[in-house]
């Protein structure tokens, strides 16, 4: 006979909804009390109809007499059937009970001697969000990531200790730390943790500890905004896991907890799994393997933040990008210690970039130029000058930067201008000329270019992307020009690729000075000098860009309203071309189906600066047309 264990306020419920489905199986409805449990043999079959609360009290008496449990889906059993992968629908956990022959040894978890059915979440439970109702719409799961944000920007991270049963601790500071006893049991858990077992006397713990509000950002909305079936290959890099067979968690001060969505507030979290120590009938959504063997404990805490940064993160919220440690910053000083000083290999290659530069200039020749731009040094020089500036103490770092850079522009002047002395090559073709008008624009991208280049030196694993930063920004080029222009005795030439490759300097160095800063290598206090210095330079390099961005938008202007366009007197404008002086030249293509006379020319120079709105200098190429 198969026993039916229900709490006295569902007698009703059991009656009309659950006893139809075991009609052709002799069943016998029982009440719910610990104190008065049913007298069955060892191994019976009991099947129950009951909420969290009351299983978490069952289960210890259940797995002492080795009773074989089968759960049907509660109201109020949400914990347990995630954990345990249980039907949602009534018939078909009832048929999984009655058809399914093969129990399975489940472990049995539990925090402070209270079992846990599904999971324990510390911290915040915005910060594990993605854990909790993975079900929702998409809707729903924006929702809960700008709830993430709110709790981001308004907590600080904890301080903890966490121990593991062979001795292993780390100190960090974390959002937010999950428990499971295996990967299933929550959907956060299922993406991150592969290699677990029901019965292999091992729990699971996850360590949510960002440094920063961007790095646990992206890893929200990744996980909020993917499918919820996709499992990740490796753990992101903020995340620790710890695998044993019993944990101890110690806060410094008490914090918000949950025990399968019970609150509660406590500063210490003893866990412990009992192996093996719970015979269940699986529901149809537990698949885990069963049969893997012991594994061995694991302690992957690599990635948290441990020793100095800790006492700085618990002090406020998170920062939006990650501060820098002091063995970062001894890192990357070293690093940049070396890039400030002119060394052998740095004058061959800015001899040997100058001089490809030059070639590929009087070639015209766009490939050559770019494999000048890579092989070019001068980049890290000026990462090195904008963290000597910020940090005024280190001369020695400001002092070689300066001295790199200016000898790495003397030799550019110096081997372009023997080169152009040596060509006899005297044109201003596309690519010199497309370097002697510099905007903001130009401004614009040597100020991103230089936070790409500040951020790769900063980061080690991502200094590949150096080689697309030194083709952004063109530092070798511009001086080849200006080199260029020194050769013919040509001022305009000079002036016009020297203020392109200040422009270039100048953003660079600020927006390096700028991402070193928001990365925390200098405190801001001890860099104003420095920085309202690179301030200055900037905004005096960029007001001389200003007639260059004006005419900019003016040749646009005049492309936008001509290009394609008819003349009401029936001349088709193409070729358009703009050039400036005491008046705007246009240069144009008339064509029309009849040769063009003079006074025919007048009144289409009429009817142009009626449609621009201004006076104009008419340079017209005419053509016939004949159809």
């Amino acid at each position: 006979m198969l026993i039916l264990l229900h709490n006295a306020d569902d007698a009703q419920s059991v009656k009309d909804d659950v006893l139809p489905l075991f009609a052709e199986t002799p069943t016998k409805p029982v009440e719910f009390d610990l104190e008065d449990l049913p007298e069955v043999e060892d191994g019976s079959t009991i099947a129950c109809y009951l909420s969290d609360a009351d299983l978490r009290l069952l289960i210890p008496e259940a797995s002492s007499r080795r009773w074989r449990l089968g759960l049907l889906p509660h109201p109020e059993m949400r914990s347990a059937r995630s954990g345990f992968g249980i039907a949602s629908k009534l018939s078909d956990a009832a048929t999984d009970i009655l058809e399914t022959t093969d129990e399975i040894d489940v472990d049995i978890l539990r925090c402070n001697d209270r079992v846990v059915l599904n999971s324990l979440v510390i911290g915040d439970p915005v910060a594990s969000a993605p854990a909790l109702g993975s079900s929702d719409g998409i809707g729903q799961r924006v929702k809960r990531l700008w709830k993430t944000l709110a709790f981001l920007t308004q907590t600080p991270p904890m301080r903890c200790t966490i121990e593991s049963a062979k001795g292993q601790s780390v100190e960090t500071a974390a959002l937010g730390i999950v428990v499971v006893e295996h990967g299933r049991s929550a959907v956060l858990s299922r993406r991150l943790i592969e290699d677990s077992a029901l019965a292999d006397g091992m729990l699971h713990c996850l360590i949510y500890a960002p440094r920063s509000i961007l790095m646990m950002l992206w890893f929200v909305l990744h996980s909020a905004l993917s499918p919820r079936n996709t499992s990740a290959k490796s753990l992101p890099s903020f995340v620790g896991h710890v695998k044993s067979e019993s944990l101890s968690v110690t806060l410094q001060r008490p914090a918000r907890a949950s025990i399968d969505g019970e609150r509660l507030e406590a500063d210490e979290f003893e866990l412990s799994v009992a192996k093996g120590g719970l015979l269940l009938i699986p529901g149809r959504h537990l698949t885990l393997d069963n049969t893997a063997p012991d594994p061995k404990e694991v302690f992957r805490t690599k990635g948290v933040p441990t020793g100095d940064i800790i006492d700085t993160l618990v002090k406020r919220h998170l920062p939006w990008i990650n501060r820098a440690t002091t063995e970062e910053f001894r890192d990357l000083f070293l690093i940049l210690r070396d890039n400030a000083k002119a060394t052998e290999s740095f004058v061959v290659l800015m001899i040997l970039s100058t001089m490809l530069a030059a070639l590929g200039l009087f070639a015209n020749s766009g490939p050559v130029i770019i494999g000048a731009m890579i092989l070019a040094p001068l980049m890290a020089p000026i990462v090195a000058l904008s963290m000597g500036v910020l940090r005024t103490s280190e001369k020695e770092l400001l002092r070689n930067s300066l001295k790199s850079l200016a000898i790495g522009v003397g030799l550019a002047l110096a081997c372009t201008i023997v080169l152009t002395v040596l060509t006899p090559l005297r044109s201003v073709n596309a690519e010199i000329s497309s370097r002697l008008n510099p905007t903001i624009l130009d401004m614009g991208i040597a100020m991103i270019s230089g936070a790409a280049g500040a951020y790769a030196h900063a980061r080690a694993e991502i200094a590949k992307s150096l080689a697309g930063v030194a083709i952004a920004v063109a530092l070798v080029p511009p001086l080849a020009v200006a080199g260029i222009g020194l050769g013919w005795g040509d001022p305009a030439v000079f002036l016009g690729a020297g203020l392109l490759f200040l422009t270039n300097l100048a953003g660079m160095t600020l927006a390096a000075a700028g991402v070193f800063l928001i990365m925390g290598f200098s405190p801001f206090t001890y860099s104003r000098r420095g920085v309202l210095t690179l301030v200055v330079f900037a905004i005096i390099v960029s007001s001389l860009l200003v007639p260059s961005f004006a005419k900019m938008i003016t040749e646009h202007r005049v492309l936008r309203a001509l290009d394609g366009w008819e003349s009401p007197s029936g001349v088709m404008v193409r070729e358009i071309d703009i050039s400036h002086g005491p008046t705007v030249r246009v240069s144009a293509r008339l064509i029309d189906d009849d040769p063009i006379d003079t006074d025919r020319l007048d009144e289409i120079k009429r009817e142009i600066e009626e449609r621009l709105g201004y006076e104009i200098e008419l340079e017209a190429r005419l053509g016939v047309l004949r159809r």
